[in-house]
């Protein structure tokens, strides 16, 4: 099934340096599940992978002028009026291509937060999302998946690790030689166990799944499995996505494939 409507409303866009959201200090203080989920898609190159690892063959042949419009935290009966779980779509993420939307490949993803420390490297989430992603696919969603994003402190140096680096030198993409330094590779460990969590515990097929570790500084690559295609996905509930998106593009983020 392929449903699409026109592109009619955009929201303004935001470029590098501008301000998409503002949020109390507070909320990212304790690493609180917004405030993580809204650095997650203002960190475009991240969210590019998130979205990659859950929709790869989309992403790799998405073509020029197309990207996708992000809501966040959408209340979920503003949608589809009278549902009431889960409460909020995370994140609605729906394609466009030029000027229509590819409503048939709208994707619904549900937030959990793990926050780990180094002594607490096993901490999971009270629930890992997998009930309110369900229940978006039981509502006809095309794709549904859950994203646990990764927070923690640092390693102590001595747990620190050699590993090589290297630094690219030219537009062509040829590189300096390799060189050892010591890094603090706790992310790297953190999204592992956190995707084995995610793949012993998911028992449905359709979904897909991410761990995402959220840092100040760099991308540590995530490690996800794709959503697969809902065949109880429903033409009514992807024009309902289309019409809340005409009538509120302007609380949407377009972020661009190119």
């Amino acid at each position: 099934m392929c449903y699409s409507k026109p592109l009619i409303n955009r929201p303004a866009f935001m470029d590098s340096g501008d301000i998409a959201f503002v949020f109390p200090q507070a909320m990212q203080e304790k690493s609180d599940e917004i405030a993580l989920g809204l650095q997650l898609i203002c960190n475009r190159r991240l969210f590019g992978v998130v979205y990659r690892e859950l929709l790869p063959e989309f992403f790799d042949n998405m073509p020029p002028d197309s990207g996708v419009m992000i809501g966040a935290f959408v209340p979920t009966d503003k949608v589809l009026p009278g549902v009431l779980f889960p409460g909020d779509i995370d994140l609605l993420v729906i394609p466009y291509s030029s000027d229509r939307l590819l409503l048939s490949m709208t994707l619904a993803i549900e937030l959990k937060v793990v926050r780990a420390t180094y002594v607490r490297q096993s901490r999971s989430p009270n629930q890992y999302g997998f009930s309110q992603a369900d229940a978006l696919l039981r509502c006809g969603f095309p794709y549904a998946g859950v994203a646990h994003l990764i927070v923690s402190d640092e390693s102590p140096e001595d747990a620190w690790r050699d590993v090589f680096e290297t630094t690219i030198v030219d537009e062509t993409g040829r590189c300096a030689p390799l060189r050892t330094v010591r890094k603090d590779m706790m992310p790297s460990a953190l999204i592992n166990r956190s995707f084995g969590r995610l793949r012993a515990n998911c028992s449905s097929g359709e979904l897909g799944y991410v761990s995402v570790y959220i840092a100040n500084e760099g991308i540590w690559d995530p490690l996800g499995r794709q959503a697969t295609h809902n065949p109880n996905a429903s033409e009514e509930v992807m024009s309902a996505v289309g019409d809340f998106y005409e009538l509120n593009a302007h609380k949407f983020l377009d972020t661009r494939r190119y």
